[in-house]
């Protein structure tokens, strides 16, 4: 696993995610679908297939996709995802 810091800025986190609890193909993990801009392409850590596992420290066991929008939405500043690499 590996820590990836994003630093939140106007243009937002920048990346698109899968995945959650009651997706379409089932309960799955949340994972990076696109890389698109914001603080993701500048970190330039982040890519589709990516697996996120932690949000600050917060275990995305459970989370459906909305519910993890819904999170990182409301999150300023510095951002610590825990990823598993693609």
């Amino acid at each position: 696993m590996v820590d990836v810091v994003l630093f939140r800025g106007a243009d937002g986190l920048g990346f698109s995610i899968v995945g959650g609890k009651d997706s379409p193909k089932g309960d799955l993990p949340i994972y990076i679908k696109t890389v698109s801009g914001g603080a993701a392409l500048r970190s330039a850590k982040l890519k589709r297939g990516d697996q996120i596992v932690y949000v600050n420290g917060t275990s995305l066991e459970g989370y459906t996709r909305q519910d993890t929008v819904n999170m990182l939405k409301h999150l300023e500043g510095e951002i610590v995802l825990s990823i598993v690499p693609a």
